[in-house]
């Protein structure tokens, strides 16, 4: 017998069967001549053999044994998550106008979202900085310079992923008072936390504070002003406004109520440019100093670099984390640097003491299409490297070819420009073709995975 077929057959059942049918074949070799016999012990010696095999599957299944309960080794505890953050989400005329149904007569943004949607669900913490009111239809929807989004939008951000959107920006008073507190309750109804805005004096004090992997952290937002338009008297309260001893009290406050990480959204710099001015560099030295982990900055409109910078903290440092433009999310804006960004995520992870810290920086190309499809101008968020991925399978053609060069030019710019020597701060590759995100389930990466 040959030693592979030992092994399968190792109960005597097995054996038995097996003996069977090689005896038969023995004692009458001739029988082996006739087509029916022959056929016949062959499906024999099969059934046989699976039998056997199974049985003895079974009967090796039934002679484990079983741990004792209380030696059961316990899985290691994954204390890493990932914050991810995006840049300004903006709503132009032509947006809106992508948006309504004209047979519904009804508006949905959810299709501007559907390609990063992904991305986003696979992060424990989603954070965009909402650049439009949503102050009802009765105020008119409207895009630059005094923008009021249908309030749909949050709804379609909600669904994506969004869990917090930041709301001080210099767009916040576009529709005065009345939009933003229209704007904050729409949130409300969705269960979007935001923060940046007020509708009472009691809300600008309370502190945001949510709570990842165990890990309490606040959510802080200012602006450098609201494009001229100040809130009506006795109204200061509505907008938080670039001020260096409200901002260092309230990190202070964050961190007595139980913040373990501070993030503060800094809305500032001059627009358009790709490197920051003094002031926002000072800006961010001085919050990371006082308290504060994590700097996401807005306005520029376009990508400007990152930084790690080291504080001192208690008989160690720790590395804390700066972007000075996250540029657009999503606009109507045109060129190529106003409609390339990122989606940037941050890995923390938990010391043995409990405490949250920076470990990595990753970042995801992105890029805003508009198109027509049936004569209508559409809008959608592209991640550069799983749309690339796609044109290079030959399984996404609806592309241009001046559309796939401009896709190229983003991704090389984005990387170039945010290209670091600082080894926590790489792109996050995603090697998956387009339609292959959706089995995306993590943000969390290996050393592989940050290497092109």
């Amino acid at each position: 017998m040959p030693e592979k077929a030992k092994a399968l057959l190792q109960d005597n059942y097995s054996i038995a069967c097996y003996n069977l049918v090689v005896d038969m074949i023995i004692k009458d070799v001739n029988i082996m001549r006739k087509p029916f016999f022959s056929g016949l012990i062959l499906i024999l010696f099969t059934i046989f053999f699976c039998c056997g095999y199974t049985l003895t599957t079974f009967s090796h299944t039934n002679t484990l044994q079983v741990p004792e309960e209380n030696a059961e080794t316990p899985l290691p505890v994954d204390n890493t998550f990932t914050i991810t953050a995006v840049g300004d989400i903006m709503m132009h005329n032509t947006q809106i106008k992508a948006g309504f149904d004209p047979q519904q007569g009804t508006y949905d943004f959810s299709s501007f979202f559907t390609n990063v949607a992904p991305i986003f669900q696979a992060s424990d913490l989603v954070i965009g900085n909402l650049e439009t009111t949503l102050a009802g239809e009765a105020a008119k929807y409207s895009g630059y310079p005094r923008f009021n989004a249908p309030e749909i939008l949050a709804d379609n951000l909600k669904a994506a992923g969004f869990d917090i959107l930041t709301t001080a920006n210099n767009h916040s008073l576009d529709k005065n008072y009345g939009g933003l507190v229209a704007t904050l309750d729409h949130l409300d109804q969705v269960s979007l936390l935001h923060t940046g805005t007020s509708r009472t004096q009691e809300e600008q004090e309370k502190i945001l504070l949510t709570e990842v992997k165990g890990v309490k952290l606040a959510v802080l937002a200012y602006t450098y002003g609201t494009n001229g338009i100040r809130p009506e008297k006795g109204k200061e309260f509505a907008v938080n406004y670039i001020d260096d001893k409200k901002m260092i009290s309230d990190i202070a406050k964050a961190k007595e109520q139980g913040a373990q990480l501070v993030i503060v959204a800094l809305h500032c710099g001059q627009e358009y440019q790709p490197y920051p001015n003094s002031v926002q560099k000072q800006l961010s030295q001085a919050l990371l100093e006082a308290g504060a982990d994590i700097i996401l900055g807005h306005h520029p409109h376009v990508l400007q670099p990152t930084d790690i910078i080291t504080t001192p903290a208690g008989e160690s440092s720790r590395d804390k984390f700066v972007i000075y433009s996250l540029g657009n999310f999503i606009s109507a804006q045109r060129g190529l640097e106003r409609r390339c960004s990122i989606i940037l995520n941050l890995h923390m992870d938990i010391d043995e003491k409990g405490q949250p810290y920076f470990k990595e920086a990753t970042y995801i190309p992105i890029y805003t299409r508009s198109f027509r499809d049936k004569g209508l101008i559409k809008y959608e968020v592209l991640p550069l490297e799983p749309v690339l991925t796609s044109i290079k399978n030959g399984t996404n053609p609806p592309y241009t070819k001046q559309e796939i060069d401009i896709f190229e030019q983003s991704f090389n710019h984005v990387t170039t420009h945010l290209h670091s020597d600082l080894p926590c701060i790489n792109i996050h590759s995603l090697p998956l073709p387009l339609e292959g995100l959706e089995l995306l389930e993590t943000l969390k990466v290996s050393s592989d995975d940050t290497n092109m």
